[in-house]
């Protein structure tokens, strides 16, 4: 038994039709980094409607003028789906990578065929099924539909979705979709093709190259019976006793990451790094000492945080890592979806601005006044960092240029304030400072015997273990 699954993204703006033709050309860091070992960039089946077959914006112009049809203002210009077999059915007819093998012409030609039974004739402008990455048995469609709007031919990507909808009586657009598109491939392809698992479709509006490939690997996940349990799996392996204990560390530090990983898939741009006990914006939880050192308290607030950074730091993304991986391929053996690799690098690179932030507000809270930036506490410039994953999930719009190189992100702008659970941090940082000044008009508890435990993150920034009372900065 073989089966079938769909991938649907909207393209909305023109450069997002430009960046679909970088990624097609193998222009961007992301396909290159992609492609299987001894594969030459750019293998593969291609047709368009423009002369080069990889230029979808020539494409999509040539395909307006050939239909005479306008766009319809703040609408989708066009739909991408990404169309999907088995690779095991590919393979019964040659190698999976082989642009001979007569099931990889016979899954182009059938998906462009199958998009233009329910969008219409003619409306696919681009198809392409790349031979050159490490999967397979994926075709790429640019497909936009024209319908009659008041007389007049009108690119309608919803108008076709919900004809299609009637057609299979799903519940929405996207299964239908699915289901259009297995009963298809079981018609024409080979009967033994079924529909993949039911699972949510992306509904991402700006689809950068490390979205797209991370939508890939969704789709191919959806062809995979569903594994077993961990603690099934657990109960029937053996563990000699020697490694027990690295055994439990990872397990313990993998299962940290993944529950981080799916909170990090649920909240999107809301997600925030986990508090200890020891809560920044209640200085009432603070281990404040008679001496106010600061260090007692920023550990306590981080130590969650902290937890996983070290866990990532074990799997292959210390900081160090993450800043170099612009690919997302550290942690692949643990992590083989790119998707969760790429939300992991998102939690890693929250946790870090969350420690300098805490760094930064601690110290100037306990002075009264700004002696540190967050920017400059370890790990510094996190805040790019966030920035930068939250692009390549499609968590936040991506900047429009002309030559937009994909790999490169810009920093987010300073007037820019986040909102936090509906309150901004200017506010925040407002109630916090009012709180600690009343909780510091009364005698401190004292910790004398307290010791600072900071010195790993001052060693991190390059500076030594500071003064006695724990104001290195």
């Amino acid at each position: 038994m073989f089966k079938a699954a769909i991938r649907v993204n909207k393209l909305k703006t023109v450069a997002q039709l430009r960046g679909a033709s970088i990624h097609a050309h193998r222009d961007d860091e992301t396909s290159r980094l992609r492609l299987r070992d001894g594969a030459v960039a750019g293998v593969g089946l291609a047709w368009s409607k423009a002369e080069d077959d990889r230029d979808y914006l020539a494409a999509f112009r040539a395909h307006k003028a050939e239909l005479h049809a306008s766009e319809r203002k703040n609408a989708p210009l066009a739909l991408q789906a990404l169309c999907v077999v088995s690779p095991e059915w590919v393979q019964q007819a040659g190698d999976l990578h082989d642009p001979q093998n007569p099931h990889n012409r016979q899954l182009f030609d059938e998906a462009r065929s199958w998009a233009e039974s329910w969008a219409g004739k003619g409306a696919v402008f681009g198809a392409r099924l790349d031979l050159d990455e490490k999967g397979g048995a994926v075709v790429d469609l640019l497909i936009a539909p024209v319908r009659e709007s008041r007389g007049k031919p009108v690119i309608s990507t919803q108008k076709a979705l919900v004809d299609l909808k009637g057609l299979t009586g799903e519940r929405n657009e996207y299964s239908a979709l699915q289901t259009s598109w297995a009963e298809w491939c079981a018609d024409r392809l080979d009967q033994a093709i079924v529909r993949g698992t039911r699972r949510e479709l992306t509904a991402r509006e700006h689809l950068s190259p490390e979205t797209y490939g991370a939508v890939l690997d969704k789709a191919r996940e959806a062809l995979r019976e569903p594994p077993e349990t961990v603690l099934a799996a657990l109960r029937d392996v053996e563990v000699h006793h020697r490694d027990a204990e690295t055994l439990a560390a990872t397990l313990s530090g993998l299962v940290t990451l993944k529950g981080e990983i799916s909170r990090h898939k649920a909240e999107g741009r809301l997600y925030e790094a986990p508090e200890a006990s020891a809560r920044l914006s209640d200085p009432g939880t603070w281990p404040l000492d008679a001496h106010r050192r600061p260090w007692p308290i920023i550990n306590a607030i981080r130590e969650r945080a902290e937890r996983v950074l070290e866990a990532a730091s074990w799997f292959g993304v210390s900081w160090p890592a993450l800043q170099r991986d612009r690919g997302y391929t550290a942690a692949r053996e643990h992590f083989p979806r790119l998707e969760d690799r790429m939300h992991l690098a998102a939690v890693v690179a929250h946790c870090g601005a969350f420690c300098a932030k805490v760094e930064a507000t601690v110290k100037n809270l306990l002075t009264g006044r700004t002696i540190v930036s967050e920017a400059h506490c370890w790990p510094e410039n996190a805040a790019q960092e966030v920035e930068r994953h939250q692009r390549a999930l499609g968590l936040v719009a991506p900047e429009v240029r002309e030559q937009p190189p994909p790999s490169r992100v810009h920093a987010p702008k300073a007037e820019q304030v986040t909102e936090v659970h509906g309150e901004s941090e200017a506010a925040g940082l407002a109630t916090t400072k009012a709180r600690l000044a009343s909780i510091l008009a009364k005698p401190a508890r004292s910790h004398e015997d307290d010791e600072p435990t900071h010195e790993r993150h001052e060693r991190s920034r390059g500076h030594g273990r500071g003064d006695d009372d724990g104001w290195g900065l």
